[in-house]
């Protein structure tokens, strides 16, 4: 609960804008990229203006570039490649060097992670998918997977929300405010995100029913337990000395601290 309420305050704070770069060996250890293992299902794409200024869609996961190694059974070697590819979105198809890696509706160059294929979310916003996918997700699923990746690989609070706010529409606040079911359908500029929760004394989920919670003994929709809850993965409830059951994560005391994204 405690790391939880404090990215939402560094959130709000003017030196929280750094965004973390290094893949592994300061805070955050994130996969090797030798193979699709435990990268993100989805993860949501945005449209910015890329270093010569023109607007370009960046499906990817970090800013900065490394050198990944893979073998070639072909070659029988390893072969050394960019963890980034970059090509050009035309009549529906996504290319690069001649190969296909997606499909968008609009024409623009983009940027892609290695193992992923550029999509549409459900609601038909740009979304790059694992290439082992099976489903299509919504944007802001694609956000919550995102964020749980950085939460797992251990991001470090003053640089999550800096490092999220670049590769979703809208920024932090935008997926806060989305993913709780409370985005406005009259305005386009997000709401500031939530910073407390009203005192929550018990809460339960029946893992029978797939919508069937109840915060202080009141029935509560699952999609509105952001109102309740902070949103926190498993990884960081064990973190904290807490535990997760259905939905729900518990404190070393029993006491609610939190609800999983979904």
């Amino acid at each position: 609960m405690k790391r939880i309420l404090s990215i939402l305050f560094l959130a709000s704070c003017a030196h929280a804008n750094a965004e973390i770069s290094a893949y592994q060996g300061t805070a955050a250890f994130f996969p090797d990229e030798k193979s699709s293992h435990n990268l993100p299902e989805a993860i949501p794409c945005v449209t910015r203006p890329a270093a010569t200024g023109q607007p370009m869609l960046f499906c990817t996961w970090l800013t900065s570039t490394r050198y990944v190694d893979l073998w070639d059974a072909q070659r029988q070697q390893s072969v050394r490649i960019t963890n980034k590819v970059n090509g050009m979105c035309q009549r529906g198809n996504c290319r690069i060097q001649g190969a296909e890696v997606g499909n968008w509706k609009e024409d623009t160059p983009f940027q892609l992670s290695i193992w992923y294929r550029i999509g549409s979310s459900t609601d038909g916003k740009p979304v790059a998918y694992r290439t082992d996918a099976t489903r299509q997700v919504s944007y802001v699923e694609a956000g919550s997977l995102l964020m749980r990746f950085y939460l797992d690989a251990g991001v470090p609070d003053n640089e999550l929300v800096s490092t999220f706010d670049k590769r979703y529409i809208g920024g932090w606040a935008a997926w806060n405010q989305e993913k709780n079911g409370t985005a406005s359908t009259t305005t386009n500029t997000p709401a500031p995100p939530q910073s407390e929760w009203p005192e929550v004394k018990t809460a339960w989920c029946n893992p029978q029913a797939d919508d069937d919670c109840y915060i202080n003994n009141k029935k509560v929709p699952i999609a509105e337990l952001g109102k309740w809850l902070p949103d926190i993965s498993e990884s960081n409830a064990d973190q904290l000395g807490g535990h997760c059951e259905t939905i729900l994560c518990f404190d070393k005391d029993d006491q609610p601290m939190g609800y999983l994204l979904q």
